[in-house]
């Protein structure tokens, strides 16, 4: 509840768990936690703005007759069939995923200055960040290729965006075809091995003190790899019915995904902090975007065939689509923002006898501790509970 008239003087909010607590923000005022979400967002915007260089140099990759008008002197080089097929088809998803790469941690160094006071919502918010970030820049930005102005026109023209996805998202399954293969297949299989982690801790052994007892285990970046994930599944939904070839290459990318990183929970990483489901709704907004994105597809590639029977049925699902994410907003979402008091004494009554209790209630003691304000120096007084902060002398 608020604690006092001014709502922006002392302002309250679930604590979060002791290893989740994110301190830098934790004692600052209202007016800085707001101007570092505008600063966020502007930065946000203009990356976003920026990530469409390399979109259209990708674009101009695949269409071969836009590169023989910027490159004549390898006209000759490009009419070898090898060579158009590499540079027009693994190429440009090879460019674009080195790009992606520098996304996840600049997003989440962002959302770290962003003012929240837990690693599991700055983890939250740079998911979030990460994945319409990649639907915008990857799916929009790649099937609307052309100039920005021309994709903010699309948009500005609402009543005219399903036909215009519906002759514009065909025509790109064999971008995103290849895009799977390098960016699914390629990733996931690295993650077994995890090569990256692995050479910058051997970089960083001899600069560190720490023994092999102290080995810290790794958490999963979940604002990295659930964007990605959810990605494919957008692309999934979405070409099912326009390039069902993706399918396959979308199920190996499954399945691989599926042992990969059942593997990687069970025995690799370690969670630092519990989030009691906090990355839901994130996968719940996903897919509902998803299948809402299709149906608009459906209704403009129907138009456009002129089968009107086919658009008037696909017409209401939309609605219901919407509809149904509306019941899951008040029936499911209140679960994943606050703890229902049934369930926390369900919890107590559970844990009255549990026998490691005492221990936990002793290690709470000093669970919550403001690096701000821990004591530079500690007294050798024995009896410092009751000695005064400052002593006479001073």
């Amino acid at each position: 509840m608020k604690q006092s008239i001014n709502p922006t003087e002392w302002v309250t909010e679930l604590a979060p768990e002791p290893n989740d607590v994110y301190w830098p923000f934790f004692s600052s005022s209202f007016m800085r936690r707001w101007l570092s979400k505008i600063v966020v967002i502007v930065a946000c915007i203009l990356l976003t703005i920026l990530f469409l260089i390399p979109v259209l140099v990708v674009q101009g990759l695949t269409n071969l007759n836009q590169l023989e008008i910027w490159f004549p002197s390898l006209k000759s080089i490009l009419t070898i069939t090898f060579v158009s097929q590499v540079i027009t088809g693994y190429l440009p998803s090879l460019i674009l995923q080195l790009f992606l790469k520098i996304v996840p941690p600049i997003m989440e160094f962002l959302s770290s200055i962003q003012g929240y006071i837990c690693h599991s919502d700055i983890e939250k918010s740079a998911c979030n960040k990460v994945l319409w970030f990649t639907i915008w820049n990857i799916f929009f930005a790649t099937v609307f290729s052309g100039s920005v102005l021309y994709q903010v026109s699309i948009f500005l023209d609402p009543k005219h965006i399903p036909a215009k996805l519906a002759s514009a998202v065909p025509a790109q399954a064999s971008f995103f075809i290849a895009y799977v293969v390098t960016s699914g297949w390629t990733s996931t299989s690295s993650e077994l091995f995890r090569i990256i982690p692995l050479i910058w801790s051997l970089l960083r052994k001899p600069f560190t003190c720490c023994s092999d007892e102290e080995f810290e285990v790794p958490s999963i970046p979940y604002h990295r790899d659930i964007p990605r994930i959810l990605f494919f599944g957008l692309l999934g939904i979405t070409y099912f019915f326009l390039a069902p070839l993706i399918l396959p290459f979308l199920l190996v990318y499954l399945c691989l995904a599926y042992i990969i990183y059942r593997n990687q929970f069970l025995n690799v990483y370690a969670p630092k902090y519990e989030t009691a489901g906090k990355f839901w709704p994130i996968v719940h907004n996903s897919m509902i975007f998803s299948l809402v994105l299709m149906q608009a597809i459906a209704i403009g590639l129907f138009t456009l065939k002129k089968l009107p029977l086919a658009s008037t049925l696909i017409f209401p699902l939309p609605f219901l689509t919407l509809l149904f994410n509306e019941y899951c907003r008040k029936r499911f979402l209140p679960n994943f923002i606050a703890y229902p008091a049934e369930v926390l004494i369900k919890r107590d009554r559970e844990d009255r006898y549990d026998p490691k209790m005492a221990e936990f209630y002793d290690n709470l003691v000093a669970a919550y501790q403001d690096p701000a304000l821990l004591p530079i120096q500690f007294s050798a007084n024995s009896d410092s509970l009751n000695s005064p902060l400052i002593s006479a002398a001073q």
